[in-house]
């Protein structure tokens, strides 16, 4: 059950708040509104900007609070990646979802996380305001228990995805 709800308008602020006891990170909200005996705090990511999604070189960077339907509508989606969307849930949840929330909730049957896997995705984490990039197949759900083992004081704020891209 959510007790508190912080809506951040810098990074830092956001970080701040995650460092606190029982409090997750709220992105499409898909995940966090289900039914649960616990109680806890939320920090809307939404007013963070992190919700972009632009081509630079040959990579596509996507903001972790990018929806899904954003990312299926972007002009620079590979084939693959789209189909992967279609089939990862219904439109009424790829307009709320974000991408974040979807790949560090996924339990090994997404046919998103799979794809991201296979182009070897890099995740960008952001903790104390030092950015780092690691490989998003070291943060997979299955090698952590979510919500348990993360460390609430880290923020998703995007992934890097390689590609042959058509310029343009």
């Amino acid at each position: 059950m959510i007790t508190e709800y912080h809506r951040p308008r810098t990074l830092e602020e956001a970080l701040k708040l995650l460092a606190r006891p029982a409090t997750l990170p709220l992105g499409g909200g898909t995940v966090l509104t289900q039914s649960s005996d616990r109680s806890f705090a939320v920090v809307d990511l939404q007013a963070l900007g992190l919700d972009k999604i632009r081509k630079v070189g040959n990579k596509l960077e996507i903001g972790a609070s990018a929806t899904l339907s954003a990312l299926l509508e972007s002009q620079h989606i590979l084939p693959a990646l789209a189909a992967a969307l279609r089939l990862e849930t219904p439109l009424n949840l790829r307009n709320m979802g974000t991408v974040a929330g979807t790949l560090v909730t996924c339990e090994g049957r997404s046919p998103f996380a799979t794809v991201m896997l296979a182009l070897d995705a890099k995740m960008t984490v952001i903790s104390d305001q030092s950015g780092r990039l690691s490989a998003y197949a070291q943060r997979t759900p299955a090698r952590q228990t979510h919500h348990q083992n993360r460390n609430s004081s880290e923020c998703k704020t995007g992934l890097r995805e390689r590609g042959p891209h058509a310029d343009g």
